[in-house]
């Protein structure tokens, strides 16, 4: 059962990575790709959690299977070739390290690091996020996609990343349903008005992706009383510094 669950392991960054080459040659396999893999993503995490059915499991679902999601949806507007190889790796990986992570949590609870899973979670829900709004601000751009429709799609999956992402971090629901409230309004008007700058659509996500990173810090800190002086001041540093960054090096027009 050991070398079973290892394999189903390995077996998802090879599907996804030999799997969007497969596609990227013949857009025709698309659906079969995108359909096969989230089958087979929801049954390993099943498999590898010793088909636990608690409830509490779908929890587990959430995180690599939004973030698959958003990943192929990036990856669908990407056209330089060499960039498209890259993404593909480096988001198998992040899948792969997700889903080890979850193996380890549950069947060998002695070798899991405390925390380990509450700052993966974090570090990939802020590129999920990106990934996300990526394929947003893209569909906006090059789809002429209705705005409406567009912020009406991305407002459930927000909605349940920042449910799992505090849940994660063993915050109830009940504690942190205003700020999920308040993060997805944010994201909304920020969201609705970085549409309207004259910049590519990675710099208008990595923008929102900066304010997310603030937000969810911010957040995670004040409800488990860890934000000080200290961490506000790194906060506001990181994410000032990549913003001002990413401005001044964009291409307006």
């Amino acid at each position: 059962m050991y070398l079973l669950r290892r394999l189903i392991l390995w077996l998802i960054p090879t599907f996804w990575i030999v799997g969007l080459e497969l596609v990227r040659v013949d857009y025709e396999k698309f659906w079969y790709f995108v359909v096969g893999f989230l089958l087979y993503l929801i049954a390993a995490i099943f498999l590898i959690s010793k088909a636990n059915k608690n409830k509490i499991l779908l929890n587990f679902l959430i995180l690599p299977v939004f973030f698959a999601m958003s990943s192929i949806t990036f990856l669908l507007f990407m056209v330089n070739e060499m960039a498209f190889h890259f993404v593909t790796v480096l988001t198998g990986v992040v899948l792969y390290l997700i889903i080890n992570q979850y193996y380890i949590y549950f069947n060998f609870p002695f070798k899991y690091q405390p925390y380990s899973l509450e700052s993966l979670n974090f570090y990939t829900s802020i590129l999920t996020f990106f990934l996300l709004f990526s394929g947003g601000f893209a569909s906006l751009i090059l789809l002429k996609f209705n705005k409406f429709l567009l912020i009406g799609s991305i407002l459930p999956i927000m909605v349940l990343l920042l449910y799992q992402f505090f849940w994660i971090h063993k915050i109830k629901f009940k504690k942190s349903w205003i700020f999920v409230f308040s993060i997805v309004v944010v994201v909304v008007e920020l969201l609705a008005a970085l549409a309207y700058l004259p910049t590519s659509y990675y710099v208008n996500s990595f923008v929102l992706t900066i304010c997310c990173y603030l937000m969810l810090g911010f957040s995670k800190g004040f409800l488990q009383e860890t934000l000080d002086k200290k961490r506000i001041i790194s906060y506001l540093s990181v994410g000032s510094i990549l913003t001002l960054i990413t401005l001044l090096t964009a291409q307006w027009g």
